[in-house]
């Protein structure tokens, strides 16, 4: 294709993704843009992860089982081990190529190269995608079976070239996504997930919560778990505890999940973390000597922090505590 062809062409696909961009929610038009560009390279499969402040990740997969996937990542160690993702980090907006039987390959740790015969990950390509005035980015691969033909040169300048109008699609389509799914009441950390709790879509006050309700959930993926979307009374209870009050719409096949600060004259008021933490043991049955010689208080101490937890929670005995804290 002559090079006059190739730029009108790449400029026609940009103003048609930025048409999508502004019309489609974050899941459906990154599954779109997907698409087009595995017709575009002639790739077999491919992601886009965006990394959220707070570490938060976001992901959406042509080709693959997604949920699998990032567990298996988790796993072996992914952030570790994929030295082609840390390259692209380094070097947003050029994109870098790996091809199966490579020199650069045969540097990959065993687990690594396990993981990528696992999903038939042969040759790689792709992009990190930077949005001016934040600290969010998006990595995106384009991946093709060890049988296919390797990435060449000139395949990397054409997305290169490409990696501009990528990144103002994304940016338009993650703008009006937060748009269209505003808080209803301002101070609210929102998400949007699938059926199954994977979120697709985050603004900045849940990333910013996000480690905190992680490690609350004991949580390893951007999941929200079936019992806060359920609203299952134990698990609203324990984020209660916490200090945290959870809210989950509908969105067609989607679900609206915000989360919210209580506030101190709210009915479940939060227990300090401290308070939150002799209660805990508590009511899994330890005495208030035990209690003080783990946490490193005295036993006037303990009992002056359980009777604090006693009256935010507003119950009187240990089983009255340890259900209201969902325990």
């Amino acid at each position: 294709m002559p090079a006059s062809a190739d730029v009108s062409s790449a400029a026609s696909f940009a103003v048609s993704l930025l048409r999508a961009a502004r019309t489609q929610g974050c899941e459906r038009f990154q599954h779109q843009l997907l698409r087009s560009l595995l017709d575009r390279f002639g790739a077999d499969h491919g992601a886009i992860n965006t990394l959220h402040p707070a570490g938060f990740v976001a992901s959406v997969g042509e080709g693959y089982d997604l949920a699998a996937m990032s567990a298996q990542w988790h796993a072996v160690g992914g952030a570790q081990l994929d030295r082609l993702t840390r390259r692209l980090h380094a070097q947003p907006g050029r994109a870098l190529c790996v091809n199966e039987g490579s020199a650069e390959r045969a540097q990959d740790a065993a687990p690594w190269r396990d993981f990528l015969a696992r999903y038939a990950i042969g040759h790689q390509m792709g992009v990190t995608l930077a949005f001016d005035g934040s600290d969010t980015v998006a990595h995106l691969y384009l991946n093709r079976h060890a049988a296919s033909p390797p990435y060449g040169a000139a395949e990397a300048r054409a997305l290169t070239r490409l990696a501009p109008a990528l990144r103002e699609a994304l940016l338009v389509n993650r703008l009006a996504a937060a748009a269209s799914h505003a808080p209803e009441e301002p101070g609210a950390a929102l998400a949007v997930t699938d059926a199954n709790g994977w979120i697709l879509f985050a603004d900045d006050g849940f990333c910013d919560a996000w480690d905190t309700l992680a490690a609350h959930g004991r949580l390893t993926a951007p999941r929200v778990p079936g019992a806060w979307l359920r609203g299952t009374p134990p698990a609203v209870r324990q984020l209660g505890a916490l200090g945290w009050q959870v809210n989950v719409a509908r969105l067609g096949e989607h679900r609206r999940v915000a989360f919210r600060r209580l506030a101190a004259g709210d009915d479940l008021q939060a227990l300090t973390a401290r308070q939150l933490e002799v209660a805990r043991l508590y009511c899994q049955g330890a005495t208030h000597k035990h209690i003080g010689a783990r946490l490193g208080l005295s036993p006037a101490t303990v009992r002056v922090h359980l009777r604090n937890a006693y009256q935010r929670r507003g119950v009187s005995d240990r089983a009255a505590l340890a259900a209201s804290l969902g325990l």
